[in-house]
């Protein structure tokens, strides 16, 4: 992930907590940009599962589609080695597209993240203390290789993909060969509903010994959302 750097809006954050819960939201883009993986090439999966993967990028597409915005529930359980026991968030989300996007976490220690178009949010302190972060450059990116004209090359060449179907989801299991997403991340896993093709579950296994699962459950589709529920502090 690229590194951003911070322009206060309030006070500030306490030291660390700004840093801990922009990777908590950057993860987070990270892992939605990965449920629109397409087919892959020569180094994605078996013949066995390509028909299986075929299936799974027609229902996505089709589900990105048919629905404007969805809001529900997120648990995020972190392990880390500088975490004396696994780190447990609860919160709710809310998505309209790809440029809008808040996640809300209670306690221990509350938090609000707001993606909007480029500019990054993240608020302490029952909203008293925000930074204001600028990643239109890194979700530009990631965009482009996740989603550009080159996507499919860029995936056949950096990752290897493997596909399963079970009683009511599909699982995506993508480790990445090269590229600079190999030297950070070991691998990422994606569960999938069967019959929505909506995402129920993401881990991110990363390198540095942190490993993030998201638990996802979508509670409304196409719900009215309040005006400013995105609104954002530009840096």
């Amino acid at each position: 992930m690229p590194v951003v750097t911070g322009v206060p809006v309030s006070r500030g954050l306490r030291p660390g907590t700004g840093a801990h819960r922009r990777r908590t939201a950057l993860t987070a883009t990270l892992s939605l940009a990965l449920i629109g993986v397409g087919p892959s090439g020569p180094s994605g999966p078996a013949p066995a599962s390509r028909e299986v993967l075929d299936r799974i990028w027609r229902g996505v597409v089709q589900a990105q589609e048919r629905h404007a915005s969805g809001c529900g529930t997120l648990t995020e359980k972190r392990v880390s080695p500088l975490l004396v026991r696994p780190l447990v968030m609860h919160g709710t989300f809310c998505a309209a597209g790809f440029d809008l996007f808040r996640v809300e976490y209670k306690g221990p220690e509350p938090a609000r993240i707001i993606y909007n178009r480029g500019a990054l949010n993240v608020s302490t302190d029952g909203g008293k203390r925000t930074e204001a972060f600028d990643v239109s450059r890194a979700v530009q990116r990631a965009q482009r290789y996740f989603a550009g004209p080159h996507a499919h090359e860029n995936l056949e060449r950096d990752f290897r993909v493997t596909v399963a179907e079970t009683g009511d989801h599909y699982a995506l299991l993508l480790i990445p060969v090269s590229g600079r997403i190999a030297g950070r991340v070991k691998r990422v896993a994606v569960e999938l509903g069967k019959l929505d093709f909506l995402p129920r579950r993401i881990e991110i296994d990363g390198r540095s010994g942190v490993n993030s699962i998201f638990e996802i459950q979508i509670e409304r589709l196409d719900a009215p959302l309040e005006k400013d529920l995105f609104e954002v502090y530009r840096p």
